[in-house]
């Protein structure tokens, strides 16, 4: 019985996996076979080539930059001792998978490497992304609610008010309370949780048993913060992060000559990267990127040719910024490694 039930788990984990490559593999092969047919291809090059080396170099800084950010915010978050030049190299190639993988599967690359070269718990890995995330899409829910303002004429006649204000309010509240009584009140956090797993950990399931176990540690390693200092040195770090990203990419549009106007530019890449925090990235994140980036710059009256022209010609210039940073991140490897 138990052979029977340990060739069921294995042959479950084989189908995830299976799926995990071939769902994404579909998914960019729709999303750009319905993106493409809508293009001429010379348009792509056309567009990249406006942009000057200079322009590109400044834009590969940018990025490098960006990644330090991300460094300095992480490694607050974790409270590490070690040296900014130790933990840069993981987060280097934690940006290369999390460009490349499909459905954020790249983020196991940051835990994985988190608990090999800083000893850092996985559980503990795993909460710090949560809180990164969690933060990133306030600052995203905040930033769209602002560049939302003056393209209200253009979006009232597609969404009402309601969509455009109330539901990003009510969102950005939302996560914030959570936030706030993780802060303020983390023990009835962990009784809550604890309350709940109670149940599940009575069955004495395996696999399950496991897991619970897990979310409850998550949960610990989430509500160790304050309202203090140390928290608002990670929102820095995080603002931070959000205007060099935003910055060097509406930068590097306005380089490439095409005629969109930088807060529709600005608009759409917020939404656009607030949709792929969830996981549905296809390999590479084509097509799930360009797809709401192009929907969005359309409904403001960008033809869709320009729009997805625009998309992918930014994703390639960020792919081709990942490439050296994930060599980097993969051959910079502590010395006692």
């Amino acid at each position: 019985m138990d052979s029977r039930n340990g060739r069921d788990i294995l042959n479950k984990k084989r189908l995830l996996k299976t799926a995990r490559i071939v769902l994404p593999t579909i998914l960019v092969i729709i999303i750009s076979f319905f993106l493409l047919r809508e293009i001429e291809l010379s348009k792509i090059p056309e567009t990249i080539s406006r942009v000057s080396v200079k322009a590109i170099t400044i834009g590969f800084i940018c990025y490098c930059l960006l990644v330090l950010a991300k460094t300095l915010r992480f490694r607050t978050i974790l409270r590490l001792d070690s040296r900014v030049h130790h933990v840069y190299p993981i987060l280097a190639l934690h940006t290369f998978w999390g460009n490349f993988l499909p459905m954020r599967t790249g983020d196991i690359s940051y835990v994985y490497l988190m608990q090999r070269r800083q000893n850092v718990e996985v559980t503990q890995g795993i909460a710090s992304l949560m809180i990164a995330s969690l933060i990133d899409l306030v600052l995203l829910v905040g930033l769209m609610a602002a560049s939302v303002m003056p393209l209200l004429d253009k979006l009232s006649s597609h969404f009402s008010r309601t969509i455009l204000f109330l539901i990003p309010l009510l969102i950005g509240i939302g996560l914030m309370s959570v936030m706030v009584f993780a802060c303020t009140a983390p023990e009835l956090c962990k009784s809550i949780v604890m309350k709940c797993a109670r149940p599940l950990l009575r069955w004495e399931k395996r696999p399950l048993t496991w897991i619970v176990n897990n979310i409850i540690s998550i949960v610990n390693h989430l509500t160790v913060f304050r309202l203090n200092t140390h928290l608002l040195k990670v929102w820095v770090y995080s603002l931070l992060c959000l205007i060099i990203r935003f910055g060097f990419q509406c930068y590097l549009v306005t380089e490439m000559g095409v005629d969109i106007p930088l807060i529709e530019v600005l608009f759409a890449l917020a939404f656009t990267n607030g949709f792929n925090l969830l996981p549905i990235q296809s390999i590479a994140n084509f097509g799930t990127t360009e797809f709401p980036f192009a929907g969005l710059l359309k409904l403001f009256g960008t033809s869709f040719d320009i729009a997805v022209a625009t998309g992918i010609s930014l994703h390639l210039l960020i792919l081709l910024y990942c490439l050296p940073l994930g060599i980097f991140g993969f051959f910079k490897k502590p010395k006692e490694e």
